[in-house]
């Protein structure tokens, strides 16, 4: 044994090790099992509960302790601390923290898609009035792109992050797992992880924009989807199919009125193409995607039928590019711009109480026109 920071001289032979001439400070060994469980007591992620362990188990193989609650505890505290400081950390009681963290990465798969680019506008105002830094990651769907992203903003001691696009599968379950900041999921909840949301509430949105066509007197209504599965689109088709239930259509009647479609303009310009060639006799269309919408219009005003003149279309509105001026459109707003600067606002409470419950803050998009007073 040797005093705290004094290692034996080089002459002390009897330490030594023959076939190196080294002199072995002992054995360390960590529990990963223990790590995680100590890191879920205290509160924070098993990095930081790994980085404090190392610090503290070198520290006792170089002499130093805490078998009182003096001067020897407070030694290998102050010890432990400027070391903490010298790799860029510190220590709050027991809990790791990167010093001066203002990042957040927010990542999304597409920045073109305008609903994507409102979320980001609202997480940006909410970072730049608390002197954080927005650190963006579009990585086009390439999953490499968003784990490497991940990885950085991990080791660089990030304030945490928020996924604006998240999907489950089991490749992304397995990047997620291995996450050791806070994360909030925007507009997407993959069931079972206990993470924080915000999204809107899809089956409610679905339901009340199927009863507000159904209000206006219309009794064959479509809905026009997404040809890709998620949690979102799988919750507004139940939302659309409860609706008409409600109001005696049958089941599998309600289920071929949902038709499915890229989610790009392109797709809207086909279904109306198919429309009129079908002739298909719904009076009411509930549209999930703005540029779907716009490519059905766009289509729907360079024909004369008689069924797309009596169509009425209500659509969630997240684009310009929708023409708003057609007689036929009626739009719902998804509070966008708010939704963002809620992800931050849950993100930083989560930093300050990591231990408190899962937090999931639904909203509804809101039709912005009256209910008309008109026959159909």
């Amino acid at each position: 044994a040797f005093a705290p920071g004094e290692p034996p001289a080089p002459e002390d032979t009897d330490l030594q090790d023959p076939a190196t001439g080294l002199v072995p400070l002992g054995d360390m060994v960590i529990s990963m099992e223990r790590v995680r469980a100590q890191a879920e007591e205290y509160g924070h992620s098993s990095q930081r509960e790994l980085a404090y362990l190392t610090v503290h188990s070198v520290l006792h193989l170089l002499g130093y302790d805490h078998l009182d609650e003096g001067p020897m505890k407070a030694q290998m505290r102050e010890r432990e601390e400027a070391v903490m400081r010298e790799l860029g950390l510190e220590i709050k009681g027991t809990e790791l923290v990167p010093e001066r963290s203002i990042h957040i990465l927010v990542v999304v798969n597409d920045l073109t898609y305008s609903l994507y680019g409102g979320f980001i506008a609202g997480i940006s105002e909410a970072t730049n009035e608390r002197g954080l830094s927005l650190v963006l990651c579009n990585s086009q769907g390439d999953l490499e792109v968003e784990k490497n992203a991940v990885s950085t903003s991990c080791r660089g001691g990030y304030i945490g992050i928020i996924f604006v696009t998240a999907e489950d599968t089991a490749d992304y379950r397995e990047l997620l797992r291995h996450i050791s900041i806070p994360i909030v999921f925007l507009n997407r909840k993959i069931e079972g992880l206990d993470h924080d949301s915000v999204l809107l509430s899809h089956f409610e949105t679905a339901r009340i924009a199927t009863r507000y066509l159904q209000d206006m007197g219309h009794r064959r209504i479509a809905m026009l989807s997404t040809d890709s599965e998620s949690t979102n689109t799988r919750a507004e088709k139940a939302g659309f199919i409860d609706a008409l239930l409600q109001s005696g259509v049958p089941y599998s009647v309600a289920e071929a009125s949902i038709f499915h479609y890229p989610n790009t303009y392109q797709g809207g310009f086909q279904f109306a193409r198919r429309f009129c060639g079908e002739e298909m006799d719904y009076t009411g269309l509930y549209a999930i995607s703005s540029e779907q919408t716009a490519g059905f219009i766009s289509n729907a005003m360079r024909r004369q039928n008689r069924q797309l003149k009596q169509l009425q279309i209500l659509a969630l509105n997240r684009s310009p590019s929708i023409v708003e001026n057609d007689p036929r459109l009626l739009t719902m707003v998804q509070p966008v711009k708010e939704m963002g600067r809620k992800a931050v606002e849950v993100l930083l409470e989560r930093m300050r109480q990591p231990q408190r419950d899962r937090m999931n803050v639904q909203y509804n998009a809101l039709i912005t026109a009256p209910l008309p007073d008109r026959e159909w």
